[in-house]
């Protein structure tokens, strides 16, 4: 399990730092691509608690299992925020133009966001459970290049919404202000300070897309159990 637990751990760190660095969704899908070849013999290559999700109602894996992957890729995606704020440093202009927007409503936009990170989590968790987990496409070789297709082209569709797919991802996103302010340059306690409070207004918003990228995950197993419920 511990070698599971590591590679799960380090895959999902690199994926949450693409994400967070990449200038285009290319970059993000072809370290998806290779990240998912590199741990699939060993973890599965989930890097996504919405899949764990999806792999435990589908049967795939156990309950303690899909807790502790769960666990690494949180920690991970933490450990991403962290490198990549004292990489990229804190802007406060940009904490500055957030600060002077808290007058606005976090959920704006809310449900066309949802929707999307609903049927984009969907789609990627159910092409996972297609070409890594049925017994219809066993021993393929193809499964690393359909994932990665299969990111590349949601972002495509749906990138004006800014789509994350990826509850580990989404945490990293926004943890990312907060862990640069620990390494500003300029007056470190008030650059934390305005961070906590836009980490606080945006915590419901971002909470309601990882809800909503679970529900993709559960619906994704719950589609594949219904259309193929003898592939156990």
């Amino acid at each position: 399990m511990r070698k599971q637990l590591w590679i799960e751990g380090l895959a999902t760190f690199f994926l949450c730092c693409a994400t967070l660095l990449a200038t285009t969704p290319i970059t993000v899908a072809a370290i998806l691509c290779a990240l998912i070849y590199m741990g699939s013999a060993i973890s599965g290559a989930h890097y996504n608690p919405a899949v764990t999700l999806g792999f435990l109602l589908r049967g795939r894996i156990g309950r303690r299992s899909a807790l502790a992957y769960v666990g690494v890729q949180f920690a991970a995606a933490l450990g991403a925020a962290l490198v990549v704020g004292l990489l990229t440093g804190h802007d406060m202009e940009k904490t500055k133009d957030a600060v002077a927007a808290l007058s606005d409503s976090v959920f704006a936009g809310a449900l066309a966001t949802s929707i999307v990170e609903f049927l984009g989590t969907f789609l990627l968790a159910f092409v996972i459970l297609m070409v890594a987990s049925s017994r219809l496409t066993a021993g393929n070789s193809y499964f690393g290049i359909a994932i990665a297709m299969t990111m590349l082209g949601v972002y495509g569709t749906f990138g004006e919404f800014n789509p994350f797919l990826n509850p580990a991802v989404a945490m990293a996103s926004s943890l990312h202000g907060l862990a640069s302010s620990l390494f500003s340059d300029a007056d470190g306690f008030a650059a934390f300070a305005k961070e906590v409070i836009l980490a606080a207004k945006d915590a419901p918003r971002v909470a309601l897309d990882i809800f909503c990228q679970l529900l993709g995950g559960a619906a994704a197993a719950g589609a594949f159990r219904m259309l193929f419920p003898g592939d156990r």
